[in-house]
């Protein structure tokens, strides 16, 4: 009996391809504005604050990189930091998925 793995395949890339996914962390975001709503201004400011750092990181270890590896230099090594911390923000993001359920307060 063969399994029909494609379609099981095409629900998983349509769940981490919807528009609510885009930002890291954004059902947390939306559960905890739901959960203290006097504070939704300061929540949704601390986590933007978190991406543009977390952007701006990644960005800035993308340039040293690039550098590192144009200068013919060891890039292996300046890479696995920051592929660490981008795997470890994205699994924080999905187990926050799974703990609150996918937000709404």
């Amino acid at each position: 009996m063969k399994k029909n793995y494609g379609f099981q395949r095409r629900r998983g890339l349509d769940a981490l391809s919807t528009p609510t996914q885009a930002q890291f962390f954004q059902n947390a975001e939306t559960w905890m504005t739901g959960q203290f709503t006097g504070a939704g201004e300061a929540i949704t400011l601390s986590f933007n604050v978190l991406r543009g750092l977390f952007i701006l990181y990644l960005g800035i270890s993308l340039v040293r990189v690039i550098q590192a590896g144009r200068q013919d230099e060891d890039w292996v090594n300046l890479a696995r930091t920051p592929m660490i911390i981008l795997i470890a923000v994205t699994m924080g993001d999905i187990l926050a998925n799974l703990i609150i359920g996918g937000g709404g307060g």
